[in-house]
Order: structure tokens, then C-alpha cells, then sequence
């Protein structure tokens, strides 16, 4: 009877030995990183984040599904074979320290996490030269300033740096005479405009405008000025 009994339970564990597991049952840990491609930073650049995502065995994941948390952007990507992940940030960024979070996901496995932190400076000083400093001008509703651009990116973004304040504007760079083919890279340049405030919008004019205005008097002035406002051109 024991020998019989030991037969029965023998053959039970051969039989539950055989029977595997389904993988879908299986969650196995994602390892991942995340940072920025530079830090520091100026507040001119855009940021650009990096990460990778493996397996416990450093494999590669391809295809795994990476949201982004940054600042005000929250994005979604993937990663390429090589288990890597990229994000180019088009949005203007401000002096201060941010976290960059990320969180990926793939079928069959638990949730990665993963967080760095980006530091951005602050604008530089700007010194004004010799004929480019002048006091607003303040008609009605409108405020002239004579700004000076502190950093130009080809023909699409500007940095300006007017009064006490410093603003990017983009896709202005062509209303104030700067020729993108003398320019074969990105360069710092040295130019004065006219930044016009109009309630809480700014644009950018050719620096005549402001000492047009700056020579007029009274309604006259307000007229100019009102009439340059309305003949914007807005940039393509």
C-alpha cells in the first residue's frame, strides 16, 4: 500500500513539474535612466533629454512606451533598438532648477521610473554701447523701448533684452534688417530694435521706429506709433 501511494505521488510531482508558467503571468523589472544632454544650461538653449531602458540582464528594450514630465511638457515617445529615448524641447524655458521625470511601460513587465534634474541660468547682463541707450517711450496705451538682441538663432529666434526686461520672440528676426545668409551658424550678435508694448503684447520693429517716435511730440507721437503697431508684419 505505501509502495503504491508512493507511485501516486511521484507521478503527480512529474506531471506539475511539466507545466510551465505562462509568461504573461511574468513581470520582470525595467531599469531606466533619464537626464539631460547638457546641464547647466542658458535660457537661450532648448533643453534636450536622454534616457535609456533595459532589462535586469542590461538588454536593450525596444519600443517601450516613455512619457515625460517636464516643467510645463508633458510628452510621450518610444525607445529605438538600442533601448534609447530622445525628446528636443521647443518651448521656452526660464532660469531656475527642474525635475525631469520619467515613467516607461511595456507588456510584460513592471513600470520604470526614473528622475533627474536640469539646472537653466539666468539671462546674462547686458551692457549697452554708445548710442544704443535711450529712455522708454510711453504714448497712451503704448510703450517704445529700445532693446538690443543678445542671442540670435538663424532666422527663427530672437532674445531681446529691452528696459529691465528679457524676452525670447520668435520668427521676428527678419523685421529688423539681419540677413540670415551672413550667418552660417547661430551667433551671438550685437543690434538694437524697437521693442513696442501694446497692453501685454510685444513686438519687435527696426530701431527707427523708435527714434521716429522719439522726435514727434504729443498726439503726433501717439499717431506714429499707433500707426506702426497697426502695420505689423507678422512673420511666417
Amino acid at each position: 500500500m505505501k509502495i503504491i501511494l508512493a507511485g501516486i505521488i511521484l507521478s503527480m510531482l512529474l506531471i506539475f513539474s511539466n507545466i510551465h508558467v505562462s509568461d504573461s503571468y511574468l513581470q520582470y523589472n525595467l531599469l531606466v535612466t533619464v537626464k539631460p544632454e547638457k546641464s547647466p544650461i542658458k535660457d537661450t538653449e532648448f533643453p534636450i533629454i536622454t534616457g535609456t531602458v533595459t532589462d535586469e540582464a542590461s538588454k536593450p528594450i525596444v519600443g517601450a512606451l516613455v512619457k515625460i514630465t517636464f516643467a510645463k511638457e508633458v510628452v510621450t515617445t518610444t525607445t529605438d533598438q538600442y533601448g534609447n529615448f530622445k525628446y528636443d524641447s521647443v518651448l521656452p524655458i526660464f532660469a531656475g532648477y527642474y525635475m525631469i521625470n520619467a515613467v516607461v511601460t511595456k507588456a510584460g513587465y513592471s513600470t520604470g521610473l526614473a528622475s533627474s534634474t536640469l539646472m537653466v541660468h539666468s539671462p546674462p547682463t547686458v551692457t549697452y554701447g554708445r548710442g544704443i541707450t535711450g529712455d522708454p517711450i510711453v504714448t497712451g496705451n503704448y510703450t517704445v523701448y529700445l532693446g538690443k538682441v543678445t542671442d540670435w538663432n538663424l532666422e527663427t529666434t530672437c532674445f531681446v533684452k529691452f528696459g529691465d526686461q528679457f524676452k525670447r520672440f520668435l520668427k521676428t528676426c527678419d523685421l529688423y534688417n539681419l540677413a540670415p545668409t551672413d550667418f552660417k551658424t547661430d551667433a551671438t550678435v550685437v543690434h538694437s530694435l524697437a521693442v513696442i508694448q501694446h497692453n501685454a503684447d510685444y513686438r519687435l520693429f527696426p530701431v527707427s521706429d523708435y527714434f521716429n517716435g522719439l522726435t514727434l511730440n504729443n498726439n503726433a507721437q501717439y499717431r506714429y506709433v499707433e500707426n506702426v503697431w497697426k502695420n505689423y508684419t507678422v512673420p511666417n
